[in-house]
């Protein structure tokens, strides 16, 4: 009897840890099921260093700790990923699930987007460009923007990043006038300068942010427009480029543009947008004060890093700015890039009705 007892007691102690351990199973099953989902997001921008990815590692570091870590972003450099000239596709496609894009680097496969970043470099601040691509005609920059990389792919844009970027001409011999552009070999990733320095006689390629500084030593270019002067110190422009161009500035201010996987972003609750979104704004912010604070110091750096500091004529830089603009109808290649002249347009009208009468008359 004690011993059917004790095998009775054994086989109940038995049962009831074969419970314990299911039930446990079952929390832990339950609990894996209600564990709230996180995101690893690894974007790139176009540059590797100055406030370019300055702006992408604050921008990186407030979402990751707004969100409590349920979305961790690692700023990753230009080319980890996958190549700057990629960098779209791979947000459309899901490879990646977020970028930090400069678009006209693809205005070849949408003209729309030569139009979204500051157009013919024609406005001055960081003011005028966020009036036209989110006010002029109701934001309709942004809008056609949007419409436009929904249908090239999966592409949710979350907002413009602005940065103040005066970039300026590098060059191995003295630019020291409109004319002395004609022979020279240059590397330039912008369609509105490539335009006018290839109209102007000059021959124009493209090539990474991170192979200018060999291509210029070693002769392959003789100049580039790639940054302003506290980028371009921060990637060693100045030991092999001693002559830099002030006055025209090619661009004295720029946008980029935070992208995100369409699929990733519906994935997202409310409230982790609304941190995406508000990170992205507050490193419009942080963009703007240190690239204003970096280049007011940059100029006179550079000059006692043995750089000389050129500026052109009043006659040669309105033939910059003639140049430049006369390329302004080629940029109206389909309905939506249309579109976004006549907002350039009625923008200009409005807020630089000098400068919109001297793009008419040409």
């Amino acid at each position: 009897m004690r011993k059917r007892n004790k095998a009775l007691k054994v086989g109940i102690f038995v049962l009831l840890a074969f419970t314990l351990v299911a039930s446990c199973f079952q929390t832990g099953a339950i609990a894996a099921e209600t564990k709230e989902k996180t995101w690893q997001w690894y974007p790139s921008t176009w540059q590797p260093s100055g406030v370019v990815w300055d702006r992408l590692v604050y921008i990186s570091d407030l979402i990751t700790r707004a969100s409590g870590g349920r979305i961790k972003v690692t700023p990753t450099a230009p080319g980890m990923v996958c190549a700057v000239a990629e960098q779209l596709d791979a947000v459309a496609t899901g490879a990646t699930p977020a970028m930090v894009i400069y678009t006209d680097y693809y205005s070849g496969k949408m003209p729309l987007l030569g139009m979204t970043i500051n157009p013919l470099f024609l406005l001055n601040n960081t003011w005028e460009l966020h009036q036209y691509i989110e006010k002029q005609n109701d934001g309709r920059i942004l809008a056609l923007l949007r419409e436009e990389l929904a249908k090239y792919g999966d592409v949710h844009v979350v907002g413009p990043t602005y940065y103040v970027l005066q970039m300026i001409m590098n060059s191995k011999v003295p630019i020291d006038s409109i004319d002395k552009i004609k022979g020279m070999k240059f590397r330039s990733g912008d369609v509105p300068v490539a335009n006018a320095l290839g109209a102007l006689g000059a021959s124009v390629t493209w090539s990474p942010g991170e192979e200018i500084y060999t291509n210029l030593s070693s002769g392959v270019i003789d100049a580039c427009t790639y940054c302003g002067p506290a980028d371009s110190i921060a990637m060693g422009f100045h030991e092999v480029a001693k002559y830099w161009l002030r006055t025209p500035l090619m661009g004295p201010v720029n946008v980029d543009y935070f992208v995100v996987n369409g699929k990733v972003w519906r994935e997202l609750p409310d409230d982790l947008k609304a941190i995406v979104e508000t990170a992205v704004a507050a490193g419009n912010a942080f963009a703007e004060f240190q690239g204003s604070a970096d280049n007011g110091k940059a100029w006179g750096k550079a000059q006692e890093l043995g750089v000389t500091i050129v500026d052109w004529s009043e006659e040669d830089v309105l033939k910059w700015h003639a140049t430049v603009a006369s390329f302004l109808p080629d940029f109206g290649k389909d309905a939506a890039s249309k579109e976004a002249i006549e907002v350039l347009k009625a923008y200009l009208q409005e807020y630089r009705p000098e400068l919109a009468k001297a793009l008419m008359e040409e």
